[in-house]
């Protein structure tokens, strides 16, 4: 599989494929919310919260973003492990076909191959289907 190599700076302000559009209003709104706390302490207003009320909120929400990141990692785990088993399973077909199909004229073995590269077209098309992109020179490339 060839990937395009980029910059680490041009991978930092990627947006196509990150959380940046979907997070950036909160965070944007914790901010102004952190400036209007600091000018009304700075002002002498009293911001001042009891430590209670602040604590237990924390641990909750604390506790809900450690079960989340969990839910996440377990969905791209099984999501890899499927990933694996089709790679597997495809190779393992290739490898039999390779040599289970006996071949006699030149014209044979041309199909044999193309056979083999549909294999090969297929795990590229399921990538591409999974990751919502347009047919590339690399599927391009592999179908007759």
């Amino acid at each position: 599989m060839v990937t395009e190599r980029k910059h680490w700076f041009q991978t930092v302000f990627q947006i196509k494929g990150s959380v940046i559009p979907s997070v950036l209003g909160r965070t944007i709104l914790c901010g102004l919310f952190g400036v209007v706390i600091s000018v009304l302490f700075y002002l002498g207003q009293p911001v001042a919260m009891p430590t209670l009320a602040s604590l237990i909120p924390n641990i909750v929400l604390g506790l809900l973003l450690v079960f989340r990141t969990n839910t996440a990692y377990e969905r791209f785990w099984e999501g890899r492990k499927c990933w694996g088993t089709l790679i597997n399973t495809v190779r393992n077909l290739a490898r039999q076909l390779w040599l289970a199909i006996v071949v006699s004229t030149p014209e044979a073995r041309a199909q044999k191959i193309v056979i083999l590269r549909m294999l090969v077209a297929f795990c590229v098309a399921t990538k591409l289907h999974l990751r919502q992109e347009a047919i590339n020179e690399e599927l391009s490339a592999l179908l007759p």
